[in-house]
C-alpha cells in the first residue's frame, strides 16, 4: 500500500528544502580550521549537517508510521491541532526573530524567541502555565547567555545590540 505524505512528512522535506537554499551559502566562506580556528562556516556547517540528518529522521518516521488510526493534531490534550499550529508558529516566530535581529539586537531577539518557543513547548508538554513560564524564562536566559557567550566571547563575533 503507497504511503500518503502528511503534513509532518510535508514540512520536513520543506526544511530540507529551505537548509538546502543556506548550506549553498556556506561554499561561499572558508573552510572551518584552514587558518587554525573554527572560523565563521564551521557553525552554519554544523547546523545544517544537524538538521540533514534531523529532517531526515522525521520524514522517514512519517513514511513508516502508521496515521490510519490517529486523527491528524489530536497529539495533545492542550494544544488544538499540533501538527498544523506548531509548524507554523515556529516558522512565524523565526522570521519575527531575523526581522527583529537588526532592530532589537542579539540579546532582546533570542531572549523573546527563545522564551517564545519554550513557552509554547513546555505548555504543550506541562499543561500548566506557570510552570511553563518558569522553565521559558530559564530556557531563555541559558540558551541567549549561552548564545552571546559562543559567539562574542569564543569567536569574537560582532552581535548587533538595541540602538535606541
Amino acid at each position: 500500500m503507497p504511503r500518503k505524505l502528511n503534513a509532518p512528512a510535508i514540512f520536513a522535506i520543506f526544511l530540507l528544502l529551505l537548509n538546502s537554499v543556506y548550506a549553498s551559502q556556506i561554499a561561499q566562506m572558508n573552510l572551518p580550521f584552514a587558518k587554525g580556528e573554527p572560523g565563521p562556516a564551521f557553525m552554519p556547517m554544523l547546523l545544517c549537517g544537524f538538521l540533514y540528518v534531523a529532517g531526515l529522521r522525521i520524514f522517514m518516521q512519517e513514511l513508516r508510521a502508521d496515521h490510519g488510526s490517529a486523527s491528524d493534531g489530536a497529539l495533545s490534550d492542550t494544544i488544538r491541532r499540533l501538527g498544523l499550529v506548531g509548524p507554523l508558529l515556529v516558522v512565524a516566530l523565526t522570521a519575527l526573530f531575523i526581522i527583529g535581529f537588526a532592530y532589537l539586537g542579539y540579546a532582546v531577539s533570542a531572549s523573546l524567541y527563545t522564551f517564545a518557543i519554550a513557552l509554547f513547548f513546555n505548555y504543550e508538554e506541562l499543561g500548566n502555565w506557570r510552570k511553563a513560564t518558569l522553565y521559558a524564562v530559564l530556557t531563555a536566559v541559558a540558551i541567549s547567555l549561552f548564545g552571546w557567550l559562543f559567539f562574542v566571547q569564543l569567536f569574537d563575533l560582532y552581535l548587533p545590540v538595541w540602538e535606541f
